[in-house]
Formats: C-alpha cells, structure tokens, sequence
C-alpha cells in the first residue's frame, strides 16, 4: 500500500486480468486520485486440471466495494467488468453505484450472465441525462424483452455512441423493438447485433433507420443471423439515400446466397458512401473541376 500512496498521482489506469482473492478494492482506488480506468476480472488464466467453480467470478462483497467505488469517483470515465459470471444480482448491487455516477462514460459487462432483467436494470443508464457513450454487453444471455427494456432507454437517449449486443438472443421480434427506439437517435454511429437470430422484421427495422436523413449511422455488423436475400433487398432499399454507412457487415446469414445482386450493390453504395466522406466536396460541386 505504501508503493502504491506514493506513486497515486501517476496511476491513471488500473487494470487486473485475474484477480484470485476478493480483497477490498475500495483500499486501493481510494488512493487513487486521477484513476480514470478500471478494468477487472475475477479469476484465474491456464488453471488446467485443477479447475474450481469457486476460483471465478465476483462475489457480493466484490459488487458492494465496487459500487462505492463506482458511487464516490468523480474521475473513472471507463469501466470493464468482462467475464466475471456477473448475474443481474450483483448488476442490481453495481447499480446503487452507477445511476449515482456522472463520470463513466464507457461501460462494459461482456462475456456474463446478464438477461432481460439486467436490461431493465441498465435502461435505466440510458435515459436523456445520460453520459455513457460506449455500452458493451455481448456474449449475455439477453433475450427478446431485454430489447424492449434497453429500447425504451434508447428513445430518449442523446450520448451514445456504440452499442454492442453480439451474441445475445434477440430474436427477430427483440431486435425489431431495440431498433424502434433507435428510430430518432442521432448520436449512435457503431451498432452490433451479430449472432442474435435477427430476420424479416428486424431487417424493415433497419432499413426505416437507414432512409432517415437523422442518423448517425457508420457501422452496423448483422453477421451469423437469419436473414434472407429478401431481407437484404430490404437494407439495400434503405441504403439509397443514406451517405453515412460506411460498414455493413451480412457475412454467415447464409440464407443470403454469396453472390447475391443485393450483395453487391449494397458493397457499391458503402463504397461510394466512404468515397464521399473522404472528399465531400465532390458531393457538392458535382464533382466537377475549376
């Protein structure tokens, strides 16, 4: 501890990859004055054979030190939980920190076991006086009412920048309800939805975002879903009049043929989209020399 008051005003980054004991982190953030990033995991990295349920994941008393942590900062600006079998218990407990926290602005809680009601719980960061700009929850088990919770944060919302929900449950109807409440959002420029059984209805979804001149829209990742080519017909249709997607990523839905025409027009349109952004002026005289 001695090493670590004397160094405080230099630490700015506090990051542990595999924490086996669950001490008090409150004893060494309180210490740390300008930290500004933390990121940790409960756990332990090659134990081989001699695996033990109870080596990881983060306890109760690791979520009440956390969220007075969380609660006291007014420096921490990026926090990452990742794989820490962080159910919507514990994330109830983080909460009396986060909604009282004004400073963190990237949030992250991959690679756990938040569901619908973690989603409930988390919409309630995502409300018009929110700050957050980066949300990472990929790899939970967040199912189609966990759209419509974090949808309704997100029809308010005015700060964020990218959300990552790969690798949840969806559904066609829970991905349809995420992306209403993203309608007239006008700051979200990175959206990931990869592997989450998205279809038909998620596609129309989309498309009606894509067609609105408000968006903010560069990237969107659709990969390993369940559209078809019809679908894609669809996103193609919402395409013509936008000019801010520059990635649009349908790789593994493979009821989309490889070389479907939908395909190819749509890479043609992303490609004159990033075309234009690198030299907007062509889009404004014409392209024409003087």
């Amino acid at each position: 501890m001695a090493v670590v008051k004397a160094s405080s005003e230099y630490i700015f980054t506090l990051e542990i990859d595999q924490l086996l004991s669950h001490l008090d982190l409150n004893e060494i953030c309180a210490q740390l004055r300008n930290l500004t990033r933390l990121r940790v995991t409960y756990g332990v990295k090659q134990i081989g054979m001699k695996y033990e349920r109870m080596l990881f994941g983060m306890k109760i008393s690791d979520a009440t030190n956390l969220s007075h942590i969380i609660k006291m900062s007014n420096t921490l600006t990026t926090l990452w939980l990742p794989s820490n079998l962080l159910d919507d218990d514990l994330l109830r407990m983080l909460m009396t920190g986060l909604v009282k926290n004004t400073s963190i602005t990237s949030l992250d809680l991959s690679h756990n076991k938040l569901t619908n009601h973690g989603a409930r719980l988390l919409s309630k960061l995502l409300g018009p006086e929110s700050v957050i700009t980066t949300l990472k929850l990929c790899d939970n088990q967040i199912h189609a009412e966990g759209g419509r919770y974090l949808s309704r944060g997100l029809k308010y919302n005015t700060s964020l920048v990218e959300l990552d929900l790969r690798l949840n449950r969806l559904t066609d109807d829970g991905g349809r309800m995420l992306l209403e409440g993203l309608v007239d959002h006008t700051s979200l420029t990175n959206l990931n939805l990869s592997s989450n059984m998205l279809g038909k209805e998620s596609a129309e979804a989309l498309a009606e975002i894509l067609s609105d001149s408000v968006t903010a829209l560069r990237s969107v990742d659709l990969s390993s879903n369940a559209l078809n080519e019809s679908d894609g017909d669809v996103l193609l249709q919402g395409l013509q009049q936008n000019s801010t997607v520059i990635a649009l990523d349908l790789r593994q839905n493979t009821q989309i043929p490889a070389d479907a025409d939908c395909l190819v027009k749509i890479a043609q349109k992303i490609r004159q989209n990033e075309v234009n952004m690198k030299s907007p002026s062509s889009t404004t005289d014409g392209g024409s020399n003087t």
